[in-house]
């Protein structure tokens, strides 16, 4: 048998395919996957693409799949236009939220937390008697995704209006951002992010790569940022924690997503914060989409 992995994103899906030894013989990574943004037709197309990328030459009646995707179990209409595409799909996958994904990828099948902090973000665990529940993930356009890529370029862009206007005293992000949105007046802000669509979600979000090298410079405004997305990614573990019934203390917390390949700018203060709640945090096992391989091995499994 083969299994197909997918770590769907707002920003990135991937895809890996493992055969039965727990090997990845093929990988492909493309566009986004985010239901509310490009619909049933656009998903179907991500997978389908997926799916022909990574099975060239493999006899698809050996193959089953797992697919973590943004947006699971939240959106009724999402859920009854997967049931329709499941039909044309090659061969079953089993559809789950992205973060479960990133988890079993994290963490194998181990009780503990996995917090994932990509352009949205959520967090999701498992106890040791099996029980599971998550938190967040409830999205930008409910003032959600704390913690997030999203939320980091946010509030960067909302720390340069308070640095126009000497609210906060101007640090180093503001004459970048000046420099970045080419403003000859500073209230140009404005103009700059109510026209051409520039406060959609990903643009956003991409504005969390230059405060993580603003950071890394000193930024002081920025390192404070970065503290306060580690508060917010610990309080989505607080709340999974508060949900379950952990044995075991400290609770293992490991992490997926973009946010942390700013790695100690985020790491350090979320292991401060989580050591404060009796949680310790552990690097990943595995990367989300190896999570998707080994949870399609799982399920395929369990089911003959």
């Amino acid at each position: 048998m083969y299994y197909l992995g997918i770590d769907g994103g707002g920003t990135k899906t991937a895809f890996a395919l493992m055969n039965e030894e727990g090997e990845i013989i093929s990988t492909y990574d493309t566009s986004g996957c985010y239901y509310p943004k490009i619909g049933k037709a656009g998903v179907y197309r991500v997978i389908l693409d997926g799916i022909s990328r990574c099975t060239q030459g493999i006899d698809l009646s050996l193959v089953a799949g797992c697919a973590g995707l943004p947006a699971f179990g939240e959106l009724v209409d999402f859920m009854q236009d997967l049931e329709e595409m499941q039909k044309d799909f090659p061969f079953p996958i089993h559809f789950v939220n992205d973060v479960e994904v990133g988890y079993y990828g994290a963490l194998g099948f181990q009780p503990g937390i996995n917090i994932v902090s990509g352009t949205g973000s959520i967090a999701v665990g498992f106890d040791e008697s099996g029980n599971t529940t998550r938190s967040g993930g409830f999205g930008s356009e409910l003032g959600g995704d704390e913690g997030s890529a999203h939320y980091i370029g946010r509030r960067l862009i909302q720390t340069f209006t308070w640095q126009i206007d000497l609210r906060e005293q101007r640090t180093l992000l503001y004459d970048v951002m000046r420099e970045k949105l080419n403003l000859e007046n500073d209230l140009y802000v404005m103009n700059y992010f109510l026209e051409d669509d520039n406060m959609e979600r990903e643009k956003i979000a991409k504005f969390s790569i230059l405060a993580g090298k603003l950071a890394l410079q000193g930024d002081q405004s920025c390192l404070k940022i970065f503290q306060e997305a580690a508060y917010e990614l610990c309080l989505l573990a607080i709340g999974v924690s508060r949900q379950l019934s952990y044995q075991k203390r400290p609770i293992k917390v490991s992490y997926s997503g973009g946010v942390f390949k700013s790695g100690k700018l985020i790491l350090d203060p979320l292991e401060n914060f989580l050591k404060e709640n009796l949680m310790e945090i552990v690097e990943p096992l595995h990367s989300p989409v190896y999570g998707a391989c080994i949870k399609a091995r799982d399920v395929h499994r369990t089911s003959m």
